[in-house]
């Protein structure tokens, strides 16, 4: 009898002890649910993006507990970014001068009209890096018809960019072989000597090119003055500038595109001059943590780069801290 009610009394423990973690777990559910959702979609691992969103997320998720904020690690760059921004599915996205412009003006084929897309603050510049091995025959961009190159997966805006300037330069899918991957399988492929050269939006700091630098002797082709000026008039987003220093390479002329964040058009003002201020309350901090991308953000013209209309959450921190 005595055994009888010992084990009693341990299932009623046992009960009780269960019970209490399924209310402190659905407490924590509810806590969370009551949180406003902030979901960043950057880039994949490895992208300056996503060494940016990670940080951002962290100030955001810091500064203001209200908010759920959490960076969205996922391949596809502007069109992927833009089209979960407007399915709801992501708050705060990344993006390249091309491809919130077209989005916002609703430029064929991807978008059938204009997206209510609003800028926020522009962050560091893209590169559009042509990258070769040090010992191989290239000198120009245009040496390369008839190689084998490497660039943006189909339906990726920036892919179409790289298309255009390569044309610009006579290289076209009919008299080249252009491989359109990832930029991470391009890497392990440039690395094993399978492709001759890649073209993407690598720039300050990115990972992938700093795998392959470390792993080959690369040099980075020029464009052609005269045949770049076209494609450049036509992308008025781009200027030229030296690019190479940083990765122990010789400086070559690279083209250079505005990176800049975006938010939808209906995200509460308070909502944007919250995100806002946290990215610019925090600079000396985001400097640590992003060393090689920091010194090149305009930070006393927030706007400079952005080719779409500012959210007024975002006017009104820049207003209120004599930066506008």
């Amino acid at each position: 009898m005595k055994r009888s009610k010992g084990k009693m009394y341990w299932v009623g423990v046992v009960c009780v002890v269960a019970f209490a973690v399924v209310m402190i777990g659905s407490a924590m559910d509810a806590a969370a649910a009551a949180k406003t959702p902030m979901r960043i979609k950057s880039s994949s691992i490895g992208g300056s993006w996503y060494a940016g969103g990670s940080a951002w997320a962290k100030l955001i998720g810091d500064k203001y507990p209200e908010f759920q904020a959490v960076n969205i690690a996922a391949p596809g760059l502007d069109n992927e970014s833009l089209k979960r921004l407007f399915r709801k599915e992501a708050e705060l996205v990344f993006l390249t001068g091309p491809g919130a412009y077209n989005a916002y003006k609703g430029v064929p084929p991807v978008w059938k009209e204009p997206m209510p897309l609003r800028g926020l603050f522009g962050i560091w510049p893209g590169v559009m890096n042509t990258v070769v091995a040090a010992e191989s025959k290239f000198q120009t961009l245009q040496d390369l018809k008839g190689a084998k190159i490497a660039t943006y997966v189909p339906g990726d805006i920036n892919g179409e960019q790289t298309l255009a300037l390569l044309k610009h330069h006579g290289i076209t899918e009919q008299n080249t072989k252009i491989y359109k991957i990832m930029k991470s399988d391009a890497a392990r492929m440039f690395i094993d000597g399978a492709i001759d050269a890649v073209v993407y939006y690598y720039g300050y700091g990115h990972a992938n090119l700093k795998e392959m630098s470390a792993s080959r002797k690369i040099r980075f082709l020029p464009n052609d003055p005269t045949m770049v000026q076209a494609f450049m008039k036509e992308n008025p987003f781009y200027y030229i500038a030296d690019f190479g220093a940083e990765f122990g390479v010789p400086n070559a002329k690279q083209l250079i595109g505005p990176y800049h964040t975006a938010c939808r058009a209906d995200m509460p003002e308070e909502t944007a001059y919250k995100v806002t201020k946290a990215w610019f309350d925090n600079l000396d901090w985001l400097k640590k943590v992003l060393p090689s991308n920091m010194p090149y953000v305009n930070v006393k013209e927030p706007a400079a780069g952005v080719p779409v209309p500012l959210h007024p959450g975002a006017v009104k921190y820049y207003k209120e801290k004599g930066i506008m």
